[in-house]
């Protein structure tokens, strides 16, 4: 309702307001205006809470921190490869890796679709076990991870042998040839324990420059938000002075209207409650 009245107000009531008060002898338009309006809009973050929440957002320090934080995150980034290229190309290795557990699977004799799933498993684990070598600071879990990546590259050794020994063929060379066929296989997987090794210190950066951006995100929304709300006040304060000034002169003119027709001379603008006082003290004396 009160923001309709910001933007016109009954001119009916003003006028009858203005000739009561002139028929009463009073000229109070700030009355009427705050009686019509409401207090003036303002900004108080010394008397309102919710404006002191507003206002501890306009200047909130932890933009400035965040940033020089984000800053310095990135300079030690930048002492490292670059995180999402170590991470694509893992992804690769991933996929060449997958591609090449599927070929041991068909040579193994597994139909089409178990060899797919089956392939898949093998290259997640033989990636599994590169990531525990890429991880492992404990020395008997390095020997364990050693082992194990050993014990499937023999395992595919022999798989490989089986599959290219042929007729008349040389044992070496057959042995030779599986010996570089599972190099090929689990080579993917040794490149990608080395790429995780390089993105093992960049990790924990990654992730707190992730956390340092969403928290200065939240902190610049809600700065935002604040800078909005106090425009907002700034709009509505315009417009009740306007709207106050336009009554003030509406009821000037009304209020002298009706003491011109009256007989009376107009009251001042600035100082009414005196005459209205006069007035009243002139009247004992007139009965005396």
């Amino acid at each position: 309702m009160f923001e309709r009245l910001f933007e016109g107000f009954d001119q009916n009531d003003l006028n009858q307001r203005a000739r009561e008060d002139a028929r009463l002898n009073i000229y109070e338009p700030d009355a009427y205006v705050l009686a019509t309006l409401g207090p003036e809009p303002s900004f108080d973050p010394v008397g309102n809470l919710r404006h002191a929440n507003v206002g501890s957002h306009l200047q909130d320090p932890r933009i400035e921190e965040g940033e020089a934080d984000i800053r310095g995150l990135e300079e030690d980034l930048a002492r490292h490869p670059n995180a999402h290229f170590l991470i694509a190309f893992l992804i690769v290795l991933l996929f060449v890796e997958s591609a090449g557990a599927i070929y041991v699977m068909r040579a193994i004799g597994i139909d089409s679709p178990e060899r797919i799933v089956f392939g898949t498993a093998l290259a997640a684990c033989i990636f599994f076990t590169a990531w525990l070598l890429s991880r492992a600071r404990n020395r008997a879990i390095s020997v364990a991870a050693l082992l194990s990546l050993g014990l499937l590259m023999g395992a595919l050794t022999l798989i490989r042998v089986g599959e290219n020994a042929g007729e008349g063929a040389s044992r070496t060379v057959d042995w030779a040839t599986g010996i570089i066929m599972t190099a090929v296989t689990v080579g993917p997987a040794l490149l990608a324990e080395h790429l995780l090794r390089l993105l093992s210190p960049v990790q924990p950066l990654v992730r707190q420059r992730f956390q340092l951006s969403r928290r200065l995100a939240s902190a610049r929304f809600q700065q935002r938000k604040a800078t909005w709300f106090v425009n907002r006040v700034a709009d509505r304060r315009e417009r009740w002075q306007r709207t106050a000034a336009r009554m003030r002169s509406a009821y000037d003119i009304a209020h002298r209207n009706a003491r011109a027709a009256l007989g009376d001379s107009p009251f001042p603008t600035n100082n009414s409650t005196a005459l209205v006082r006069r007035n009243q003290s002139s009247e004992p004396d007139n009965i005396q």
